[in-house]
Order: C-alpha cells, then sequence, then structure tokens
C-alpha cells in the first residue's frame, strides 16, 4: 500500500489487480463497509455489484472481497438473457457469494415488463418485486437484501418503495456520493471517493472486470458467447446425450 497503489490507481484498468488495489485504499482511508440497511452516515460505504453478465464474475469478485475482509451487496437478475438464476449451477453460484459473507439482494428489470416501463399505476411496481424477491428468496440461506432496478428508469432514481429498499432510494444515491463503472465509464477517472463527502455507495459490475483488461463490447460480446456454449452444452446434455422421453 502507499505510493505503489496510488500510481495504480492513477491509470484506471478493468482489471481485478486495479479493483483489489481500489479496494485497498478504500480500506486505508478508513471507511466501514456496510449494507443497505439503516441510514448510512460519513465513513460509510455501501459497496454494491449488479450481476449483469455473469455469475462466475461474480464469484471472483466476491472471493476477491472476502479476502480482503470487505463485505459487500450482490444483485441478481432473474430475467437475465445471460444466466439462468435458477440452474443448479447457478444457485450454487449465489449460495457461494452468500457463504462469503455478502449480501444477496434482487437486480430487478422494469424492461422485462410493459406496464412499468412508463411511471407504473401505484402499488405495481411493488407486486412485480415482491414476486421476484420470493422467487430469489427460495435461492437463498439468508433473506434477500434491497432490490436494485437494472438500466434504471427516470422514476426509480431517488424513489421509496413500500416493502423494500432501493438502491436508488435518496439516503444511498441523492444524498451520497455515488460512483459507479456503468458500461466501463467511470464518472470521473480514477473514480473520485472522498471521506469528507458523506456516505459513498460504489456500484460496479462483476462481468466488466477479469484477469486482464478489456473493452466494454468485448466482455459484453465474451460473455454472449459463454452464455451461448453454457446452453448448448446443458441442451446436448439433456435432449442428445441423454435422450428424452
Amino acid at each position: 500500500m502507499g505510493d505503489q497503489t496510488d500510481r495504480l490507481l492513477l491509470e484506471v484498468e478493468f482489471t481485478h489487480r486495479w479493483y483489489r488495489a481500489f479496494l485497498e485504499r478504500l480500506r486505508a482511508d478508513g471507511y466501514a463497509f456496510r449494507g443497505f440497511t439503516g441510514t448510512p452516515g460519513r465513513g460509510d460505504l455501501v459497496c454494491r455489484h449488479d450481476v449483469d453478465l455473469s455469475l462466475d464474475a461474480a464469484v471472483a469478485m466476491a472471493e476477491m472481497e472476502a479476502d480482503l475482509g470487505v463485505e459487500s451487496t450482490y444483485f441478481v437478475l432473474l430475467t437475465s438473457p445471460l444466466y439462468n438464476a435458477m440452474r443448479s449451477t447457478s444457485r450454487e453460484a449465489i449460495r457461494r457469494i452468500e457463504g462469503l459473507g455478502h449480501d444477496v439482494g434482487l437486480h430487478f428489470s422494469t424492461h422485462a415488463y410493459p406496464e412499468l416501463d412508463r411511471r407504473p399505476p401505484a402499488g405495481s411496481v411493488e407486486r412485480r418485486v415482491r414476486a421476484e424477491l420470493d422467487v430469489l428468496d427460495s435461492l437463498l440461506e439468508g433473506t434477500p437484501t434491497g432490490v436494485s432496478f437494472h438500466i434504471p428508469p427516470e422514476w426509480a432514481l431517488g424513489a421509496e418503495f413500500e416493502g423494500f429498499t432501493s438502491a436508488y432510494a435518496p439516503a444511498y444515491f441523492s444524498e451520497a456520493t455515488y460512483v459507479a463503472d456503468s458500461s466501463q465509464r467511470w464518472r470521473d477517472e480514477p473514480p473520485a471517493v472522498g471521506r469528507d463527502d458523506g456516505p459513498v455507495q460504489v456500484l460496479t459490475h462483476p462481468g466488466l472486470w477479469a484477469e486482464t483488461d478489456g473493452t466494454f463490447t468485448e466482455r459484453v460480446e465474451g460473455a454472449i458467447e459463454t452464455a451461448c456454449g453454457d446452453a448448448r452444452a446443458a441442451s446436448r446434455a439433456e435432449f442428445l446425450d441423454g435422450g428424452s422421453d
């Protein structure tokens, strides 16, 4: 830690090495890592991961964080085109993340429900979210922690809801320093996090990070190829190699 870490952080890259150095800097700065419960205060940092592309990438990041003593919240999609959270291998990955001491929450896509594309009628969001939370709850040892909106519509930013905590609620979003790597574009490079600014939320997407650097397009295309390969292997095993009734 020290000058070497600071020099590394100046050259932003989407590698596990860089992310580890970033976490080490945050720990050295004295941040207290916490989840989406209660109201965060000065010196509190909420570390959030939206699992858009790959559960395997999420497990790799969760293991790295556990090794550093960092606790995060991983938000899992039930409507992803790239992974099926109900498959046995996916359930094992989710429980692995949970077993490492991290929280697991719901990454909820309003875009899967046409009636939610625009500002929805009262109670409709809560009903849809509750249904998905119940499914996610069946995959976990514990209870799902909070909800993050996938590619959030404008009406979700800064809103609060009955029955669940949103990662975009004011206490975690507009009233905190919000740092995100969405589409591999930090708002500042290197991402600026200062303890005098009050609570902080740091959002990363595990599928954008790997052992070597890569572009956003390369990461997404790689996830697509992996998902297609997994689907092909599973389908062959179920319908061809094993036969069907």
